[in-house]
């Protein structure tokens, strides 16, 4: 889109109008012109999307633009319900931030109309008690931080997130998968009480 007068290629966008065909206004960075283009947009295209809703997920397709480029945390409305983007897969296998939807292979989402739920294992010397607590998704778990749970003290060494592992730093909850950590002594202080999000109880695991 190459400004008419000057022939440059840098401009900035005054206003945009339709959908399925964009009409532009555009005002060109180098001499000022202001000048209209078209833009005949491809047709929507059928992408995966895998949702998850605790411990299920569903596969569903959501029709999307190919010139479109999304990211993680992203919202999208799927049949009147909206769900985050936590990862994209796209064709070369890897999971990316953001990509163009014609590269995209599979959407990995989370509802956004139920909060998230988080594993929390805590090793006592080879023998893991288990748990599962329900947060609100913008929760933020971090590596360091003291958690009251029950009558259980821990502090976290580590996060399992829908990509990798987190030894540093911290990890929102709606892409944290399970919370490890080790016990502490009673009595010490605690960053956060998450008792009454406890929704399965204490299980041992060999």
């Amino acid at each position: 889109m190459n400004c008419p007068v000057c022939g440059s290629e840098y401009y900035e966008i005054l206003k945009s109008k339709g959908k399925h065909s964009k009409e532009l206004l555009l005002k060109c960075e180098e001499c000022g012109n202001i000048y209209r283009e078209v833009i005949i947009r491809e047709k929507p295209v059928d992408v995966r999307i895998i949702i998850s809703e605790f411990e299920s997920s569903k596969k569903e397709f959501i029709k999307l633009y190919p010139d479109e480029e999304l990211e993680v945390d992203d919202i999208l409305d799927i049949g009147g319900r909206e769900v985050a983007i936590n990862s994209i897969e796209n064709k070369r296998g890897g999971r990316v931030g953001k990509s163009v939807v014609s590269d995209i292979v599979t959407i990995w989402a989370s509802s956004m109309d139920i909060p998230a739920r988080v594993g929390i294992s805590v090793d006592f010397g080879g023998r893991i008690l288990s748990n599962k607590v329900d947060v609100d998704r913008d929760f933020e778990f971090h590596v360091g931080d003291v958690v009251k749970l029950g009558n259980l003290l821990f502090k976290i060494n580590s996060i399992k997130t829908i990509e990798r592992k987190v030894r540093k730093g911290f990890a929102k909850a709606s892409v944290a998968k399970r919370v490890y950590g080790k016990p502490l002594e009673r009595g010490e202080r605690h960053n956060y009480d998450l008792s009454s999000k406890i929704v399965q109880k204490i299980q041992k695991e060999e």
